[in-house]
């Protein structure tokens, strides 16, 4: 049985004072350490957030508490495991984890001083936070939506890696391709990601004006990325909407870029 796990990073002593906990939401293909804490992000947000970070299913960073337990010992660090089902059956869906995700907050903003959180995602993690947001607009503040794919391509990810679908493969595509590439780095099982992708392309994402979130919202992504197709989906968001590009990044640089990091950080400090 797969788990949703998240961890939670403490502001620290005396900090933290005016700021919803953040909660990051990694990408497919990679973990939080890879995602959030070997780029930087972490110590670049700052001691005043409190941080959630989320493991999505079949995404396991197993030594990530004790890593972050060594690299901030000043900050409490705990982990938590939220069991989601999975079976013949009762196959685990998109929404499961949606339904997850607002379990956490439920969670996290249980104190009537802090009623909402901030969302950062990236690339799969950016797909759910669009979709979080959309369905639970009073308890988001904020949503920055890094390396974000309008077109959904989870189903030819999971016949590309061997898992059973219908329908034939697009290996043409080249965000296909290049998400094809760093699956085959990544630090987590082959059969395992193929599952993720199984189970998370249904429903197929398919944004547009009917689900789009009301918040306030940040777009990022690389000029060279051939996975995020984001630029459509600014028409659906508010008028207020943002959308930053970087020059020269791709995908998986996208990540090291410190004017995205900027962007997000001034994003969420602006009253």
């Amino acid at each position: 049985m797969p788990d949703l796990r998240w961890t939670r990073v403490a502001p620290r002593k005396g900090r933290g004072a005016g700021f919803p906990p953040l909660m990051l939401i990694h990408g497919f293909a990679t973990t939080v350490t890879q995602c959030w804490i070997s780029t930087g992000w972490i110590r670049r947000l700052g001691d005043e957030r409190d941080l959630v970070l989320v493991q999505l299913p079949w995404h396991d960073d197993e030594t990530l508490t004790d890593t972050l337990a060594a690299a901030f010992p000043d900050r409490g660090v705990d982990e938590h495991a939220l069991p989601l089902e999975d079976s013949e059956e009762f196959p685990l869906r998109a929404q499961d984890v949606l339904d997850g995700l607002a379990e956490v907050i439920d969670t996290i903003t249980s104190s009537p001083a802090r009623p909402q959180v901030d969302v950062l995602g990236y690339s799969l993690g950016a797909r759910l936070a669009w979709d979080l947001a959309g369905e639970e607009p009073q308890r988001v503040r904020r949503l920055c939506l890094g390396g974000l794919p309008a077109t959904d391509r989870l189903a030819d990810l999971a016949r590309a890696l061997g898992e059973p679908t219908q329908g034939p493969t697009d290996e043409a595509d080249p965000a296909v391709s290049e998400v094809l590439r760093f699956v085959e780095s990544s630090t987590l099982r082959r059969e395992a990601l193929a599952r993720c992708a199984n189970r998370l392309s249904h429903p197929a994402f398919s944004p547009g004006p009917h689900d789009a979130p009301p918040q306030e919202a940040l777009l990022v992504s690389g000029e060279s990325d051939v996975v995020a197709d984001d630029a459509v989906l600014l028409t659906y968001l508010p008028d207020t909407a943002r959308h930053v590009v970087l020059p020269r990044r791709n995908h998986v640089d996208s990540l090291t870029s410190g004017q995205f990091v900027r962007a997000v950080t001034s994003f969420l400090t602006e009253r």
